[in-house]
């Protein structure tokens, strides 16, 4: 009779506790992504290279044509030793998430032991021990705790963990974006660095061949020793320059390299040295603030390690309530280990515990206080991050429509130099001309290459910045050994998908 009434009570419990477990009872408030106010246009003008748009901007780098930057980017995506370092960040996050997942099912340990008794002596008596002093005892068993998840303390510390889970893919989004951003300007200064010194060593040339007249014409009588000097002057300041421009370029080779995941300079070979600097496309689409500002990463990460923090006040307010577990015991128990599988020697023993934290009211109040500082810095930290954003955005709109006008700029001022020049070159070999006009216009004409080449290099770094600032491509990706995976959109997709070991 006992046993069907530990029985009866044992189903009702169950019953009961079923019944509360599917209400979907849970202590602690429900995240809700707060309302900002957001601008409705940008307040920079799209002007030069810019168009409105409802798209991202996808495959960025793709847009510039240069199969080789395509190359360095696929590289990147896969080797770059932080994107590791995060992808191992991941695997913790996603450990956590396992953990705290695996409070909801009961605990289940075996136990066994064989003991042996004997008595030296004394007068405290020693039950079931035999004529000869000694006793013997087996047991062989299993034992389960299952703590009733009757507040939602275990689903918050679940959802808590999978906020977190996903805040740590989002931060490995942002640093995907990040790596391929400086990769490409990275090999944009490359190439840049590169052009330079093509211009420069045709300037040396020209510059020996000034200097070359200026001593032929003072040998003639025909030009001044200030002449001389000065043309000489030119060429040595070119080759300064240059030897300052070669090392330059192979910092950012070994730059370019290490963001691979390579060694310093072992991609040489495969940039070469001649090359021209990457052109953006003749326009790039913005989408509407709003749209922009929710994919980028480093905002979806803030939100989610905001509703971490939400989550984390219903896991300390269920400590103001009681915790229920059920304890539970079944196996083999003999004095003896040949009848220690006797079906009579079988005992079990089920029953529920209560855990009610009531003198411990001040520190559980303290650690709800503590749960909900959390959240309020997560939502200030969220807010900085999309004022952040939209800053980020408003100066590379700024930055890529001034740098295409000053190239434009700056491309005539060129071309204008360019035909003084050849006026002054005429000018000279007609007699109406001296040398250092000359030499003085080609210095003019030189520098004016370097502020083109510059100025076309800073069209491609703006772009690059504002590609990085759009929040770069939108496609939901995961890590893997192969580089970034495309996953469905949602984040429960996210999760499962994170689950089954893609990175």
């Amino acid at each position: 009779m006992a046993f069907l009434r530990s029985a009866s009570f044992s189903c009702l419990t169950l019953s009961l506790v079923g019944g509360v477990i599917l209400s979907g009872c849970m202590v602690g408030p429900d995240y809700e992504r707060p309302d900002l106010i957001t601008p409705d246009a940008w307040h920079s003008d799209l002007k030069a290279g810019l168009e409105a748009s409802s798209e991202g901007v996808g495959l960025w780098w793709e847009s510039f044509e240069d199969p080789i930057l395509d190359e360095l980017i696929l590289r990147t995506q896969r080797n770059n030793l932080d994107l590791r370092i995060l992808m191992t960040r991941i695997e913790a996050a996603r450990a956590e998430y396992g953990v705290a997942g695996s409070y909801l099912l009961p605990s289940v340990n075996g136990d066994g032991y064989a003991q042996w008794f004997r008595a030296e002596g004394g007068e405290v008596p020693i039950p079931n021990l035999t004529d000869e002093g000694t006793d013997k005892s087996f047991k062989l068993g299993a034992s389960m705790t299952w703590e009733l998840d009757l507040w939602g303390q275990i689903r918050r510390s679940m959802e808590s963990k999978e906020n977190t889970l996903l805040a740590s893919i989002e931060n490995w989004r942002d640093l995907l974006v990040t790596v391929r951003a400086e990769v490409a300007t990275s090999y944009v200064a490359y190439r840049t660095l590169r052009k330079i010194v093509e211009v420069a060593e045709v300037g040396l040339v020209a510059a020996e061949h000034n200097f070359d007249l200026a001593s032929q014409s003072y040998d003639n009588g025909m030009a001044t020793m200030t002449d001389v000097l000065t043309a000489r002057s030119l060429v040595a300041s070119l080759e300064s320059g240059l030897h300052g421009y070669v090392a330059d370029a192979t910092q950012e080779l070994n730059r370019i390299s290490v963001l691979v995941g390579e060694t310093p300079g072992s991609l040489k070979a495969v940039l070469g040295e001649a090359g021209r600097i990457p052109v953006p496309p003749a326009s790039i689409g913005v989408a509407m603030p709003a749209n922009v500002v929710r994919q980028r990463p480093d905002v979806r990460a803030a939100e989610r390690r905001l509703a971490a923090a939400v989550a984390g006040i219903g896991v300390a307010e269920a400590d103001l309530l009681p915790s229920f577990t059920l304890l539970g015991s079944v196996g083999l128990q003999s004095p003896t280990s040949g009848s220690l599988f006797d079906w009579s020697n079988r005992y079990w023993s089920v029953g529920p515990s209560l855990n009610w934290q009531l003198l411990n009211w001040g520190r559980v109040s303290s650690q709800i206080d503590l749960a909900k500082a959390g959240a309020s810095e997560g939502l200030i930290a969220y807010e900085k991050a999309i004022l952040g954003a939209y800053r980020d955005i408003e100066d590379a709109l700024v930055d890529f429509s001034s740098s295409e006008l000053s190239r434009r700029d700056t491309e005539a001022a060129r071309n204008d130099s360019l035909g003084a020049l050849v006026l002054a070159e005429q000018t000279y070999q007609q007699g109406t001309q001296n040398l250092p006009v000359v030499i003085e216009t080609e210095l003019q004409l030189l520098q004016q290459e370097f502020s083109l080449i510059n100025a076309e290099a800073q069209v491609a770094l703006s772009a690059v910045t504002l590609y990085k600032a759009l929040g770069g491509d939108w496609t939901p990706v995961l890590p893997s050994a192969d580089g970034p995976v495309a996953v469905p959109t949602t984040d429960e997709s996210l999760v499962s998908a994170t689950a089954g070991g893609t990175s």
